[in-house]
């Protein structure tokens, strides 16, 4: 092996020169950086000036910077194409899901109609969303559809023509509420109630009670099939009605012809005021009361007389007081709606001003019973008045059938309780008026019963919390006792 060199003397005097240059080296280069930063310095200011004029020269670049901060789209990075999409977004996309838009029919198949968009883009109608066949639909064919979707996976627009044309409706049935304007309709269907009417996907109701007189079916009797086939006639024809109630959430259209008005109507009633006295003849009979037809200079006007207008007494039957073609003369109570309101009974005083003087309360009167209904029964007293028996004063016990207790159309004996001229209402009682009625005692008897009871209850109840506070304290005691005792 060869030997290790053993350091000698020299060597030693080397490293010493080494280290010492080493140490004056980093002196040098901490020079020179502080050379470094002083050229830049330097720099700065002579930048300085430059880059302040260049900000006078184009101060309104320096004020738009902000509005890069805040994009219209948060999916896209702040820039010069998010500041485009801030300024132009209106422009980029004029619609938006919901928005209804008109387009031309490109191609029609079974299965999809394809629609230009006004060169914005291409619209496509699938066949769950149209409205009409789609070999009706040729290129060039304008049409509308709610936008459904903003883009499918082809980028197409998706529209839907159902749901445009239930919205457009939406809207003008809306704006005919709103505004109470008058729009025309064609009944498409008739039940007994009244019309029904089609809009769209709508299906509004025109009640019997909404029709103008002349469309009103004037049916002796009220006979309700007879009814239905004169409403069934109005089917196709051109009314002009109102919308008077409109909740498209729970699909309630109600629309009424008479709120519409008639021009002919108002020049007809022209001049006749209320208190006018009236020649005519009935022309109809229905349950709710008598259609007349009026003599007015050779005007075709037709008044009624409802059936609370006919008698100051209740009215059982119509058909048994009156015939179509009979005359009749009446007094105007109305004009409202453009519809003339007559009464056959304010020709007469009315006698429930002075009911006070004929009846007194306490009075044991004969009457005539003329109906019954599940709450009483209603009693004639003379040809004027007529009284009303509730239930409960038919007997003392309980009644469910006021017909197990009394007949329609015999006499009986009731004991007047009640007497009120202003509202038309005189309150009678059966089991009052039967001989050797006695009240019953029945509920003061309950209430002796019950205070006996309680009395006696109270008293229990101290003596048993005494008594059980008694016991659990004697447990105590005793529990207490067996402790120490162990």
């Amino acid at each position: 092996m060869p030997k290790t060199a053993k350091p000698t003397a020299d060597t030693k005097p080397v490293a010493a020169k080494k280290v010492v240059k080493k140490k004056t080296a980093a002196p040098k280069a901490k020079t020179a950086k502080k050379t470094v930063v002083k050229k830049k310095v330097s720099i700065k200011k002579v930048a300085e000036p430059v880059i302040a004029e260049a900000t006078k020269v184009a101060p309104e670049t320096a004020a738009k910077k902000p509005v890069a901060a805040k994009p219209a789209n948060p999916d896209l990075p702040a820039g010069p194409m998010a500041d485009l999409v801030t300024e132009k977004s209106g422009e980029l996309i004029p619609f938006r899901i919901g928005s209804i838009i008109e387009g031309n029919v490109i191609h029609a198949t079974s299965k999809v109609v394809y629609v230009d968009i006004g060169g914005w883009a291409m619209g496509v109608i699938p066949e769950r969303e149209l409205s009409t066949l789609p070999k009706s639909l040729h290129p060039g064919d304008v049409v509308h559809g709610t936008v459904i979707s903003l883009e499918d996976y082809k980028g197409n627009v998706v529209l839907s023509m159902r749901r445009a044309d239930r919205d457009k409706v939406m809207l003008t049935l809306t704006h005919a509420f709103d505004e109470e304007e008058v729009i025309d309709v064609k009944p498409t269907d008739a039940n007994k109630g009244g019309l029904l009417i089609t809009i769209g996907d709508f299906t509004g109701f025109l009640p019997v009670s909404q029709l103008a007189s002349k469309h009103y079916p004037k049916v002796d009797g009220g006979n309700s099939d007879e009814i239905y086939v004169k409403l069934k006639e109005l089917i196709g024809q051109s009314l002009k009605v109102k919308v008077i109630s409109f909740e498209p959430k729970q699909g309630k259209l109600i629309f009424s012809e008479k709120a519409a008005g008639d021009k002919e109507q108002e020049e007809r009633i022209k001049g006749i005021k209320v208190g006018d006295m009236m020649e005519g003849v009935i022309s109809g009979i229905v349950d709710f009361g008598l259609f007349i037809q009026l003599k007015n200079e050779e005007k075709n006007l037709e008044g009624l007389i409802h059936i609370s207008e006919v008698a100051w007494g209740r009215v059982a039957s119509l058909d048994s007081m009156f015939e179509v073609g009979q005359k009749v003369k009446a007094i105007v109570v109305s004009t409202d709606d453009n519809r003339v309101s007559l009464s056959l009974k304010r020709l007469t005083p009315d006698p429930w001003k002075e009911i006070e003087q004929r009846y007194k309360v306490g009075d044991v009167v004969k009457g005539n019973v003329t109906r019954i209904t599940p709450f009483g029964v209603f009693v004639k007293l003379d040809a004027e008045i007529d009284g009303l028996v509730h239930i409960s004063e038919l007997s003392d016990e309980r009644v469910s059938d006021p017909a197990d207790i009394i007949t329609p159309g015999k006499d009986y004996q009731f004991k007047i309780l009640s007497i009120e001229p202003k509202k038309h209402r005189l309150g009678l009682s059966y089991k009052q008026a039967l001989p050797g009625h006695k009240p019953s005692a029945k509920k003061g008897a309950k209430k002796e019963e019950s205070d006996v009871e309680t009395k006696p209850t109270k008293i229990d109840t101290k003596k048993t919390v005494k008594k059980t506070k008694l016991v659990k304290t004697k447990k105590t005691v005793a529990k207490s006792t067996k402790e120490v005792k162990e």
